[in-house]
C-alpha cells in the first residue's frame, strides 16, 4: 500500500499548488494589452475613472448608469488601479489576476470548511482558478466586475458558515453587507441567496434533516425550507432592488435595443439549447471566444426539444438521489440557478452566451464531479491513485488550455482574428477587428471587415459609423458621406456626428455645407471651441478673415488660453503680410502649449514664406520632435532640402511624411521627380503610379508623370497624361505647350 506523505493531506500544500498552478496558466496575461471592445469605455478613455478617485468620482459611481450597468464598486475598483497605474495594462491585469487568485484561495477554504473534504474541496477550486473557461473575466480588463464580484460571492458564503456556525446578529448583518457590496460589483449575485439555501441543504445539513439524538442534529432539528427562506428575505430583497436598477439601467444604457427583434420563444429557444452549451464547453472548452452570435430562429425544434429533455432528465435524476447523494442536488441547481439572470430569457445584447457567465455556474458543475468521482471510482474498484492520476493530468491540461487561450488575448488584433476563425456570422469580431485594423493603419482590410460586419447587420449605427472612419482614412470621402448621412436622420442630435460631417464635408472642399454643420455642432454643445476653430480654419482659407478673428476670439473669450486659438490668428496675420502679428501669434500658442505641432509647424510655413529657410527649418523640425507622425513638417523639410540639393535627405523626410500620411499625393509626386532626376525610372513610375490612384485628377501629378515618360520615349503614354492635365486644368500653359510639343513628335 501506497503511502501518502502527511504535507499532500494540509491545506497549506493544496493552498500553494492553487497559487502556483494559477500564476503559471495566467502569469501571460501581463504581457497583455488593452483591447477595443469596453476597455475604452471602462478605463482608457472614461474620464471620470481617470479623475482618480475623489468625492466626485465616488458620487459619480453610484449615479453612473453607463455601459447598461450600476456596479459603483467596479467603478471605483477601476478609479484606484488607475490613480496607481495609470494607463500601464500589466498593473490593472495584475489586480484583476489577483483578486481572482483570492477568490480561489476563499473558495477552498470555505469548501473544506463546511465539507471537511480537502481534496475534492480543492479540485472545485482549482477548476474555478484555472479553467479556460474563465479566461475571458480574468484576461478582459472590462470584465473586473467578474473576479471583483466573485471575491465578494466567496466572502458571503464564508460569512455565511462563519454565522451558521454560532448565529448572531453581528454575524448575520456581516454576511449582508459581504453581500451588498458583491451586488455593488456586479448585480450577478442576485442568486447568491438561493445558493445560501442549497448550501443549507448540503453541505451544513440544515434542511431535511431527520431527528436523532447527536448534539448536532439535535441543533438542526425541526430547521425547514421555510425558515431558510425567511432567514434569506434581507438577502432576496437586496436581489430584487438590484435587479430592478439593472433593469432600469439596462433599459436606459439601449442594451436591450438589439434584442427587441427577438421573440419570446427564439429567446427561450437559445437557454435551453446554451444550458448543454455551457456543460459541453466545461468539458471541451475549445474554440472559445469572446463573442458568440445569436443564432435567432435557426434552432430546430429537435434541438430544442433534445436539450429540454436532457436538462429535466438530468433534474429528475439528481432529485431523486437527494438524499444519497446531496451534493449532485446543490451542484446541478447551482449551475442551473446562477445562470439564469444571463441566460438570454430577458435578452441583453446579441450574444448566445458567453464564457464569462459560467466564472459562478461552473462551481456547481465542478462540485458533481469531485464529489461524484470518488463514487463512481469507487464503485468500479478504480484505486485512488488512479483518481489522483487523472485529477493531476486534468490539471495540466486545464493549464496548458487557459495558458493557450490567455494568448489569444494579446491585443484587438490577435483576439478578434481568433473570434472569426472559430465562429461563424460574427457581426462584432468582423467590427472591432475593423476598427482595431483602422488604428493600425491598415484601412484596406479594415473597410473589408466592416463591409462584412455591415452585411450581417445592416442597420447597426456603430458598424456604420466605424466603416464610414475607416472610409474618411482611406480618403473614400464620399461613401464616408453617405453613412453619415444615413446615420443622421436615424439617430437622436449629436454634435459629434456633425463635427466629422463637418469634418468630411471641409475636405471635399465643400466649405459652405461644412461650416453649416461645424454651425449645427456648436448649437448642440455650446462648449465645442473644436468646431469653433474649424469654421475659422475654413474661413481663413477663404479669405473671410474678420469671421475667422471673429470665432477665434469667442473661443479666447471664454478660454483664454487655447493655443490652437492663437495658432489660427497666426495663420490669418501671415496670410494678410501682417508677419510680425502672426510671429507673436505663433509664439503665444506655442507658450501655451508647447506640445502644439501644428503651430510649429504653421510657424515654419510663415519663415518659409518670407524666405527664412534656417528658421524654417528649426521650426519644422521643432514640430517632428513634438508630434513625430507630423507630416506636412516633413513634407516641408524635404523639399527645402532638395532644393538645396540635398537629395538623400529629402528623400528621408519624404517617405517620413508618406508613413505617416499614405494619403498625400503631394509626397509621391515629389519622391516621383526626385527618381526621375536620378534615373529611377521604375521607382518613380510607381510613385506618380501610387499619386493618381489616390487621386485620378492631380494635375501635377500627371504633368510630372508625363515629363517622366517623355524621358523614357514612351510618348504615346505622355501624351495621355499631358491631355489630362490639360482637360482638368485648360489654364495650365506648361502642359498645354508640352502637349502639342509630344503630338507633334508623333506625327513625325
Amino acid at each position: 500500500m501506497i503511502q501518502v506523505p502527511q504535507f499532500l493531506k494540509s491545506n497549506s500544500f493544496v493552498l500553494l499548488l492553487i497559487i502556483g498552478l494559477t500564476i503559471v496558466a495566467y502569469f501571460s496575461v501581463l504581457d497583455n494589452g488593452f483591447i477595443n471592445y469596453d476597455d475604452p469605455s471602462y478605463v482608457t478613455r472614461n474620464s471620470h475613472v481617470q479623475s482618480g478617485i475623489s468625492f466626485e468620482t465616488i458620487t459619480w459611481a453610484f449615479t453612473s448608469t453607463i455601459e447598461s450597468n450600476w456596479h459603483p464598486l467596479t467603478w471605483i475598483s477601476h478609479a484606484i488601479d488607475y490613480s496607481l497605474f495609470g494607463l500601464n495594462p500589466a498593473y490593472h491585469h495584475a489586480m484583476s489576476l489577483l483578486l481572482h487568485l483570492l477568490s480561489s484561495i476563499m473558495l477552498f477554504l470555505v469548501l473544506e470548511r463546511m465539507t471537511k473534504k480537502l481534496w475534492q474541496s480543492a479540485f472545485v477550486a482549482l477548476v474555478f482558478a484555472i479553467h479556460p473557461l474563465h479566461v475571458e473575466s480574468v484576461a478582459w480588463i472590462a470584465e473586473r466586475k467578474d473576479v471583483l464580484s466573485g471575491l465578494f460571492w466567496m466572502l458571503t458564503i464564508g460569512a455565511y458558515v462563519y454565522y451558521r456556525e454560532s448565529p448572531n446578529t453581528r454575524r448575520y448583518i456581516l454576511t449582508l453587507c459581504a453581500f451588498a457590496l458583491g451586488l455593488l460589483a456586479k448585480p450577478m449575485l442576485i442568486t447568491l441567496p438561493f445558493v445560501l439555501i442549497l448550501l443549507d441543504y448540503w453541505p451544513l445539513k440544515r434542511i431535511g434533516v431527520p431527528v436523532s439524538s447527536s448534539a448536532k442534529e439535535k441543533k438542526n432539528k425541526g430547521f425547514s425550507l421555510v425558515k431558510s427562506l425567511e432567514e434569506k428575505i434581507p438577502f432576496f430583497i437586496l436581489s430584487i432592488i438590484s435587479s430592478i436598477i439593472t433593469y432600469i439601467a439596462q433599459q436606459r444604457g439601449g442594451s436591450m435595443a438589439g434584442s427587441e427583434t427577438l421573440s419570446f420563444s427564439v429567446r427561450l429557444s437559445n437557454a435551453i439549447v446554451s444550458y448543454l452549451l455551457y456543460i459541453w464547453k466545461s468539458i471541451v472548452p475549445v474554440n472559445l471566444a469572446i463573442f458568440y452570435p445569436h443564432p435567432e430562429n435557426t434552432l430546430t425544434l429537435l434541438e430544442v426539444v433534445l436539450a429540454a429533455g436532457i436538462i429535466i432528465l438530468v433534474s429528475l435524476i439528481v432529485w431523486k438521489l437527494r438524499k444519497r447523494h446531496s451534493y449532485l442536488t446543490v451542484g446541478w441547481f447551482w449551475f442551473l440557478g446562477t445562470l439564469v439572470p444571463v441566460i438570454g430569457i430577458v435578452q441583453v445584447g446579441l450574444q448566445s452566451m458567453a464564457d464569462r457567465y459560467m466564472y459562478l455556474p461552473i462551481i456547481g458543475l465542478a462540485i458533481i464531479v469531485a464529489w461524484g468521482a470518488p463514487v463512481l471510482a469507487s464503485r468500479l474498484r478504480i484505486p485512488s491513485t488512479g483518481l489522483a492520476g487523472a485529477f493531476g493530468l486534468l490539471a495540466i491540461l486545464m493549464v496548458l488550455g487557459t495558458r493557450s487561450h490567455a494568448a489569444y488575448w494579446k491585443d484587438s488584433l490577435t483576439l478578434f482574428n481568433h473570434a472569426l476563425s472559430v465562429t461563424k456570422g460574427n457581426h462584432l469580431a468582423h467590427t472591432n477587428l475593423g476598427v482595431a485594423l483602422t488604428d493600425s493603419g491598415n484601412f484596406p482590410e479594415a473597410i473589408t471587415h466592416l463591409r462584412r460586419a455591415l452585411q450581417l447587420r445592416p442597420n447597426e449605427i456603430l458598424i456604420r459609423s466605424n466603416l464610414a472612419r475607416a472610409l474618411v482614412e482611406a480618403g473614400q470621402l464620399s461613401e464616408a458621406l453617405d453613412h453619415y448621412k444615413f446615420i443622421l436622420s436615424r439617430v437622436p442630435p449629436d454634435p459629434q456626428l456633425r463635427r466629422r460631417m463637418g469634418d468630411v464635408l471641409a475636405d471635399l472642399g465643400r466649405t459652405e455645407e461644412a461650416v453649416v454643420h461645424y454651425f449645427e455642432a456648436i448649437r448642440l454643445d455650446t462648449s465645442d471651441y473644436f468646431s469653433r476653430l474649424k469654421i475659422a480654419d475654413l474661413y481663413a482659407e477663404t479669405a473671410k478673415f474678420d469671421e475667422a478673428r471673429e470665432q477665434c476670439r469667442i473661443v479666447l473669450a471664454r478660454d483664454p488660453k487655447n493655443s490652437r486659438a492663437h495658432d489660427i490668428l497666426g495663420i490669418i496675420a501671415g496670410r494678410q503680410q501682417l508677419n510680425d502679428e502672426a510671429v507673436r501669434e505663433f509664439s503665444e500658442a506655442i507658450r501655451l502649449d508647447s506640445t502644439n505641432a501644428d503651430a510649429y509647424n504653421d510657424f515654419g510655413i510663415l519663415y518659409e514664406r518670407v524666405g527664412k529657410l534656417v528658421e524654417a527649418l528649426d521650426m519644422y523640425r521643432a514640430s517632428i520632435r513634438v508630434n513625430p507622425r507630423q507630416w506636412n513638417a516633413h513634407l516641408s523639410i524635404g523639399t527645402i532640402l532638395a532644393g538645396q540639393g540635398q537629395y538623400a535627405d529629402a528623400e528621408t523626410h519624404w517617405k517620413q511624411a508618406m508613413e505617416a500620411n499614405p494619403l498625400n499625393v503631394d509626397v509621391y509626386s515629389n519622391l516621383g521627380r526626385l527618381y526621375a532626376m536620378q534615373n529611377r525610372f521604375d521607382d518613380a513610375r510607381q510613385q506618380f503610379t501610387e499619386a493618381l490612384r489616390i487621386d485620378s485628377n492631380n494635375v501635377p501629378a500627371h504633368y510630372h508623370f508625363a515629363n517622366l515618360l517623355v524621358q523614357e520615349g514612351k510618348l504615346e503614354e505622355a501624351e495621355t497624361h499631358y491631355a489630362a492635365a490639360v482637360r482638368i486644368a485648360p489654364a495650365f500653359r506648361a502642359a498645354q505647350e508640352a502637349l502639342q510639343t509630344v503630338r507633334i513628335r508623333l506625327q513625325r
